[in-house]
């Protein structure tokens, strides 16, 4: 088990992670005990509007040049 450096800040603490521990941009934060307990925050669905905005003119779903189709034999 590694140790961390708590600093305080005005109201606020602020805990110095060591390089071997990474987490995501946000994370849900919630006390057990003595614990700190960090869970990472998921998405539990698409963001509001999302399927409106993609359309399938937009041109990062354009397929690119696939070139000539070869001839097809007869069987």
């Amino acid at each position: 088990m590694e140790t961390a450096k708590v600093t305080v800040e005005g109201d606020r603490q602020t805990v110095r992670l060591p390089k071997s521990v990474h987490l995501p941009p946000t994370v849900f934060v919630r006390q057990d005990g003595d614990a700190v307990v960090l869970e990472p925050v998921k998405p539990k669905s698409w963001p509001e509007g999302f399927f409106d905005s993609v359309h399938i003119t937009d041109p990062a779903f354009k397929r690119p040049e696939q070139g000539q189709v070869p001839p097809v034999k007869n069987l």
